[in-house]
């Protein structure tokens, strides 16, 4: 038999520890560029999403502008400052 000698059968048993090592290394590091092109991927879309937020908010204040609405109102809708007497109180809607 080949591994008749110690020192043989401890060379054998290191080369196959190495090349079983050598395997699970090759392994990891393919699922470690697996998971960093995920990575990748999500925080690319983060990065789309925080855009469109930023836009969604930049078009929110402008079209939530007060003196724009008050000049919408005036010009579209025809509505004028509301005056006091034009407000009612709760008491004057329950019938007596």
């Amino acid at each position: 038999m080949i591994l008749k000698h110690k020192k043989t059968q401890i060379l054998f048993t290191l080369i196959l520890f190495f090349c079983f090592l050598l395997m699970i290394l090759f392994g990891l590091r393919n699922n470690v560029k697996d998971i960093n092109k995920d990575l990748r991927q999500i925080s690319k879309s983060i990065n789309k999403k925080e855009n469109l937020v930023n836009v969604l908010t930049s078009d929110f204040t402008s079209l939530s502008n007060s003196d724009r609405i008050k000049k919408i109102a005036k010009t579209k809708l025809g509505l004028q400052k509301t005056n006091s007497y034009q407000v009612k109180k709760d008491s004057d809607f329950y019938i007596r």
